[in-house]
């Protein structure tokens, strides 16, 4: 069977990843379409791909001077996201479509807001399969938005019928963190990939105090501000007992106190086996990563909202705690305080733990490629 994997920007391979290695661990071909971001990172998890053109900039039709009027519509605005799709999948759709007609895969993985793959599969009569992130705000009500807005695109292209619902959604995210909206999806196993890279050494050896490790993810500027840094630095070095370890590059003229260590890009998934907390942005695989390890965690609030759906539902369901670092929650006592509680308070890890026995018991990703080998009609070995 040939597997065509089609995504926008590189984190969104890191959840896909995993299958993909199965697939070519069951001697199936594995071969990837994105932008060169997205195709080098395919290049770290050992997969081959072909890079397509990056569209144009995005010139918005409205913009607000107002940054709180631009943080709501980044929040709210599904318009304005139509209206980016519009503007990405009409430049890539092509593109894509012709890795597609000369490769001729038998099934199509994607991205969930990759709309160029359901184009694709729907033009070559090819079985498409959506890979969620995680917590799902987006792809539950982006793809029938899609497939109205972008319909035009979609027949142009030679999609008569417009874009199909994907024939098999896949979801990672364990049914307890899973947003209460979300649409059914199959459930698959989440394998933390955080991208690959040294092991520093003192990591090999037990942590000498509470280690707490800060990821702001590679592709967002959460913590941009250096006056917001500083404060947060301020909170992490007043927490007694603690290894604070951040794998995120501070702001430009921006300080990382003593006591802190700063180790620069590192998978995460090496520092976590022995962790007291994370601190993160609301990255899917990010608080997926800390599930898997049974590790509690801090969201600091972000206004995309796939990043916000994981706070929020790392609150309700108790595995941490969630703090609008844009409101009264800058504060760095406040920050400490509330690091303490995710530290100390047993019922956050208890909580993880739960979360984590519920991932470990979905479909593992060898199990699923025998799923998308009875969907595209190949045959099933092993």
């Amino acid at each position: 069977m040939r597997v065509l994997v089609v995504g926008v920007v590189p984190a969104h391979l890191m959840p896909m990843a995993p299958l993909a290695w199965a697939l070519r661990a069951a001697g199936h071909e594995v071969l990837v379409s994105g932008s060169a971001g997205f195709v080098a990172r395919a290049g770290l998890a050992g997969l081959s791909g072909v890079a397509v053109p990056d569209p144009p900039p995005h010139r918005p039709a409205a913009t607000s001077a107002d940054p709180a009027a631009g943080r709501a519509a980044h929040l709210m605005g599904w318009d304005a996201m139509v209206e980016r799709w519009r503007h990405r999948v009409g430049a890539v759709a092509g593109p894509h479509l012709a890795v597609a007609r000369d490769w001729r895969p038998d099934l199509i993985l994607c991205d969930p807001i990759e709309f160029s793959g359901l184009i694709a599969g729907a033009v070559l009569g090819v079985p498409v399969v959506v890979h969620r992130w995680g917590a799902d705000r987006v792809s539950s009500r982006s793809l029938p938005l899609a497939a109205s807005a972008l319909a035009d695109i979609a027949e142009r292209h030679g999609a008569r019928d417009g874009i199909p619902a994907p024939a098999l959604v896949l979801d990672p995210c364990p049914p307890t963190l899973q947003c209460p909206d979300a649409d059914p999806a199959q459930p698959i196993r989440f394998v933390p990939f955080n991208g690959s890279g040294a092991v520093p050494e003192w990591a090999l050896r037990p942590a000498p105090r509470r280690r707490v490790v800060v990821s702001f993810g590679a592709e967002t500027s959460m913590l941009a501000d250096p006056v917001l840094w500083d404060r947060f630095m301020l909170a992490l070095t007043t927490v007694e007992g603690i290894e604070p370890v951040i794998t995120s590059k501070p702001p430009p003229g921006a300080a990382v106190p003593p006591g802190v260590r700063a180790e620069g890009p590192v998978p995460i998934t090496l520092l976590l086996d022995d962790a007291a907390a994370l601190i993160h942005h609301g990255g899917s695989g990010t608080c997926l990563t800390a599930v898997h390890h049974g590790v509690p965690q801090l969201v600091l609030a972000h206004p995309n909202p796939s990043y916000a759906a994981h706070g929020e539902r790392v609150a309700a369901c108790g595995a941490g705690r969630e703090l609008d670092l844009d409101g009264e929650h800058r504060e760095p006592e406040l920050i400490a305080d509330v690091l303490r509680q995710v530290i100390t308070d047993p019922g956050y890890r208890t909580a993880t733990e739960g979360l984590r026995d519920e991932m470990h018991r979905q479909p593992d990703p060898f199990r699923t490629v025998r799923t998308l080998t009875e969907l595209a009609g190949a045959p099933v070995t092993g």
